[in-house]
């Protein structure tokens, strides 16, 4: 599953990174750091992990900037979502040290981060239906990524 949001991410961030409307707000916030360290903490080493699968797919989701705040949502939502999905593992056998640290990105600033990004999403002022569009999009293309 890691490998796939890998593939996801490296190819959706990169995307998301060329809008400069988004690099300020976005590069902080990149989880590819979290992944290759889950990736490695599990095993893979740097070149298996630099060879793996990319989701030519996750580019499009970039294209139209109120689409994208949708997609961001997506993305940032799941931190929420990954704070449960840390807990559900807790103790896990297999589990790195410390955790997948992709699942919480953000730590005890979980909460903090969701509300910028609510207060950066606010200040653009997305057209709601393409926002809405760019979510389900997001969602759409991570299941057949994941689900290939």
């Amino acid at each position: 599953m890691l490998e796939g949001f890998h593939g996801f991410h490296v190819v959706w961030e990169k995307a998301i990174r060329q809008r400069p409307e988004f690099l300020a707000f976005y590069g902080p916030r990149t989880r590819l750091p979290q992944l290759r360290r889950d990736l490695g903490a599990l095993g893979r080493t740097a070149a298996e992990i630099d060879a793996l699968p990319l989701c030519q797919a996750a580019a499009a989701l970039a294209d139209d900037p109120d689409e994208a705040v949708g997609s961001i949502y997506v993305l940032e939502g799941s931190t929420l979502g990954g704070q449960l999905i840390n807990r559900a593992l807790a103790g896990a056998d297999w589990v790195p040290e410390g955790g997948l640290s992709y699942f919480s990105p953000y730590g005890r600033r979980t909460g903090e981060m969701w509300r910028g990004f609510w207060a950066w999403a606010e200040e653009r002022d997305p057209e709601p239906e393409l926002a809405a569009r760019g979510a389900q999009r997001t969602f759409a293309t991570l299941q057949a990524w994941l689900c290939a």
